[in-house]
């Protein structure tokens, strides 16, 4: 006859922990983000009389908002937790950019970067949601930075500055055109 005998030890912390883990990621994937909340009367709250809300869909969220609203979640302290394009979209809605310039600026940093303040192309050397080149970074004058904000507004002024013209002033479309017969702008 033969005889096993198997021992099982389980460590409860560890397991409490990867449960824990498992828990927080799901919930992450599954709960849908938004910038602003989509309640009625938290919409309310960021209204301002004659201001007409404006509702855009982006890749992960929905985004209502106004542009004193816009204004103020830019002021916030918790603009450094907003998603990047959200952030990007709220930027040009209080700059006055139409929708359309709004879609060029889009699809040019979503072929670039798909709006990852962290994106790299380690052949070229790009860093960032409109990925700069290194020179880049020091031709304007800026530090080379994490923080998606600073990165966006760096990134619009660049737009504004190479590619704005008199019929076009804030460039997002024309540099959308000639990164679609290059491949970069």
């Amino acid at each position: 006859m033969l005889n096993i005998r198997i021992n099982l030890t389980i460590d409860l912390k560890k397991v409490g922990a990867a449960v824990m883990a498992g828990f927080l990621i799901l919930t992450h994937v599954v709960t849908p983000a938004y910038a602003i909340s989509t309640s009625k009367d938290a919409q309310q709250k960021f209204l301002v009389a004659n201001e007409k809300p404006i509702t855009v869909s982006l890749s992960r969220l929905k985004v209502v908002t106004t542009k004193s609203a816009a204004k103020a979640a830019l002021a916030s302290d918790t603009v450094k937790y907003f998603d990047a394009e959200a952030l990007a979209f709220l930027t040009v809605y209080t700059k006055d950019w139409s929708i359309s310039e709004w879609t060029c600026l889009r699809n040019l940093w979503t072929k670039e970067s798909h709006f990852n303040p962290k994106a790299l192309n380690k052949s070229s050397g790009a860093y960032g949601i409109a990925q700069f080149m290194p020179s880049t970074w020091g031709n304007y004058k800026v530090e080379k930075t994490e923080n998606a904000q600073l990165q966006i507004i760096y990134g619009l002024r660049y737009i504004e500055k190479r590619y704005g013209s008199e019929n076009e002033p804030n460039g997002a479309c024309n540099a959308w055109r000639f990164w679609q017969k290059n491949s970069w702008y």
